[in-house]
């Protein structure tokens, strides 16, 4: 384990959040599921959070900023107003997620899974990468910010945006 990284487990990272803790930048949690849980408000910017179930759960005004966040399930959660300027979302199931008012500002968006989501007034700018995505069905759109790098991602009416095509 990287040096500095605290490892937590389910029980004990929601026996702190109880009381009252919400701070947990840095982390990584060692259990797969999270599923349905209340965690409003909670800091778990630059968390090592791969593989986590989130489905149901309220992330809502969450700090995310530099997650690691490879092939979350976060289907059906809330993350309306979360910050996840710089998350690593490659891989993450986000269908039916609410990402209202979000914050998706430099987030790497690679082969993530929109379909259903709710993206009102979120914000996908700043060097965010959509490379592989599918919005198939995302509703609210949001227009995106300069500095995005888009490359074969399916857009929320279905189309199809092929983008540059790499020399190696």
């Amino acid at each position: 384990m990287e040096e500095g990284i605290k490892l937590l487990n389910r029980r004990k990272l929601l026996k702190r959040y109880a009381a009252g803790e919400r701070d947990f930048a840095g982390i990584r949690i060692s259990s797969s599921g999270l599923d349905g849980e209340d965690l409003r408000c909670i800091n778990l910017s630059g968390a090592d959070l791969t593989g986590i179930n989130f489905s149901g759960a309220n992330l809502s005004h969450a700090n995310l900023i530099g997650a690691k966040m490879l092939c979350v399930n976060l289907t059906n959660a809330n993350l309306s107003y979360a910050n996840l300027r710089g998350a690593d979302l490659s891989g993450a199931d986000c269908i039916e997620t609410d990402f209202s008012n979000a914050s998706l500002n430099n987030a790497i968006l690679t082969a993530a899974l929109f379909e259903g989501a709710n993206l009102y007034q979120a914000a996908i700018g700043g060097n965010a990468r959509l490379i592989g995505t599918d919005f198939r069905g995302a509703k609210n759109f949001p227009p995106l910010g300069e500095g995005v790098l888009v490359c074969k991602t399916f857009w929320e009416d279905g189309s199809f945006f092929k983008g540059p095509d790499w020399i190696e």
